[in-house]
């Protein structure tokens, strides 16, 4: 009986390349999601869509054909179906019937719902008291790319809509923003907004002129990031892009100059004797010495 050597090449945690005797089948991706599938056999590109797992639900070749799971990864494709970008975005493998998982660490059975082998880092560790369970039995939330331990699905997820993530895309000539994307940046601004205001009235209140200077600025970036959010419409898709008829701003610019308190205030503060009143509360004492060296650091 003949045998066919198997070779599989990975891109950092995901399989990329499937190549069997003279065939060849890649998966092509950016930012962690599949986009499309190479045949060498066939001449036709596989157009992929996601959802939130990063499970192909969707593929287009010409005709579309649609792809549904159930909770442990089970399709309704045929096994040997030329779609090997499945459940939450890994290599489907006939011949291994499931999935390699961390780089060929451990095997997957979607039928079995199971690994084939147990997990090193079971039961004291990451990997939890089940030693072959797939993600602690919850595939619904929780993912396992590596094969060893689960993460949260949904707080992967979340990473997307942080604010360090979404506010730099605002100094973008052509800012461009889902509505999700929108909605959690407004809400983040408003938010740091009024930590900022929160911690510039303390500022005032115990005389701390680092960090009334700091919060000055930090007031002044948000307030600039928040004007360019209204200046995105929203347009028919409900994305929200930047109305090219007016300027782009930097937001990330620091400037000195701020209507409240007024200019006048902000110098008398900024100037004061920079010794701290031994009356004052530890933490706001421990927060203007961060601020302090945060300043000679940068300067």
């Amino acid at each position: 009986m003949s045998t066919q050597t198997l070779k599989l090449f990975y891109k950092g945690s995901k399989l990329s390349t499937v190549h069997s005797g003279s065939a060849h089948c890649s998966v092509v991706s950016a930012n962690n999601q599949n986009l499309c599938e190479t045949n060498s056999q066939t001449t036709q590109t596989q157009l992929l869509a996601t959802d939130a797992q990063a499970s192909t639900v969707t593929s287009h070749a010409g005709s579309q054909t649609a792809i549904a799971y159930s909770p442990y990864g089970g399709d309704s494709l045929p096994a040997a179906h030329p779609i090997l970008s499945r459940f939450t975005g890994q290599t489907w493998l006939p011949s291994a019937i499931g999935y390699l998982l961390g780089n060929g660490h451990r095997l997957f059975n979607p039928a079995l719902m199971r690994f084939h082998s147990a997990d090193s880092f079971s039961p004291f560790a990451r990997g939890g008291l089940n030693t072959y369970a797939y993600c602690g039995n919850d595939p619904i939330n929780r993912v396992d790319p590596t094969g060893r331990f689960f993460g949260r699905l949904f707080k992967k997820l979340n990473q997307r809509y942080r604010y360090n993530n979404l506010a730099p895309r605002l100094d973008e000539s052509s800012p461009n923003l889902s509505r999700n994307e929108y909605n959690a940046l407004s809400k983040s601004i408003n938010k740091r907004q009024l930590r900022a205001q929160s911690k510039l009235e303390r500022g005032i209140t115990h005389g701390l002129p680092y960090t009334t200077g700091y919060a000055l600025e930090e007031i002044n970036i948000l307030n600039n990031q928040q004007t360019i959010l209204g200046l995105l419409p929203a347009d028919k898709n409900g994305r929200f892009n930047f109305d090219t008829t007016r300027p782009t701003q930097k937001t990330h610019a620091h400037s000195a100059v701020h209507a409240d308190p007024p200019r006048t205030l902000a110098e008398e503060i900024l100037s004061s004797h920079t010794t701290i009143d031994p009356s004052i509360p530890e933490d706001m004492v421990h927060e203007e010495l961060l601020e302090r060296l945060r300043r000679l650091r940068e300067d």
